[in-house]
Parts: structure tokens; C-alpha cells; sequence
């Protein structure tokens, strides 16, 4: 009886590993199908990476003359702010002698006072006679008292 068993145990392994003998060849012949579509489309992926590299690197070049433009831009801007403090400084500098020299004019200058206009040209015709005729000051009220 145990020939019988071991026997039934030995087709039941046999059994066990040409069913997964039969999965394994379907496994592979899918792998290798799988693997000729890969073969075909690998080509066009690769023209596809070439590309994608090809437009990266011109950005990136791009993108580098666009920092040196800027930075050749920022450079001109620091050398004019220099060269704008430089004037700034100079105007500073004169308007302080201007002012320096204005002060030292006004001083050595004499204010001067316009004469006196004539009072005949300052007054209304008449009203120095009649200052000069009502001396009294209740004569100016209308001669009330």
C-alpha cells in the first residue's frame, strides 16, 4: 500500500509541475510578446528622449543668455548709480558753495531803503488840505459836541 501511495503522491507532484510548467510557458511567451512590442516602440522612445533632451538644453541655453543679459544689465545699473552719486554728490557740493556764496553777497550788500515816496503822489488830492484845516479834532465829527 505504500507503493500505491507514493506512487499517487509522485503523479500528483508530476501533475503539480506540468501544470506550472504549462503557466510558466504561458508567462514567457506574453514576456517575450511583451518584450517585441517594447523592441518596437524603443526606437520612437528614444527619438522621443533625444527630443525632450534637444528642447532642455535649449532652455537651458536660453536661460543662460537670458541670466548674462540680465546680469550685464544689473552691472550698467550699478556703474550708472555709481556714476549718479558721483553727480548727486558734486551737486550737493556746489549748491553748498552757491549757498556759501549768496550768504557771503548778502552780507557784504547794504540793505538799501527805497526813498520815500512824496506825499502829494501818496494821498488823495485834497486830503492834505483838509488834514492841514480841520485841526480840531470835534470839527471832523461834523461840529458836534
Amino acid at each position: 500500500m505504500t507503493n500505491i501511495l507514493f506512487d499517487v503522491v509522485a503523479i500528483v507532484l508530476i501533475g503539480a509541475v506540468a501544470v506550472h510548467s504549462v503557466v510558466l510557458h504561458i508567462r514567457l511567451s506574453r514576456f517575450r510578446r511583451a518584450l517585441a512590442e517594447v523592441g518596437d516602440v524603443l526606437p520612437s522612445l528614444n527619438a522621443s528622449v533625444g527630443r525632450m533632451t534637444a528642447v532642455s538644453n535649449g532652455f537651458a541655453e536660453r536661460l543662460q543668455a537670458d541670466l548674462q543679459a540680465v546680469e550685464s544689465r544689473l552691472a550698467d545699473a550699478r556703474k550708472i548709480g555709481v556714476e549718479l552719486a558721483a553727480s548727486r554728490n558734486a551737486a550737493e557740493d556746489i549748491a553748498g558753495h552757491l549757498e556759501r556764496l549768496l550768504r557771503q553777497h548778502r552780507r557784504t550788500e547794504t540793505p538799501r531803503r527805497p526813498a520815500p515816496m512824496p506825499r502829494e503822489l501818496v494821498e488823495p488830492k485834497g486830503f492834505a488840505a483838509r488834514v492841514g484845516l480841520e485841526t480840531d479834532p470835534e470839527a471832523s465829527f461834523g461840529g458836534r459836541r
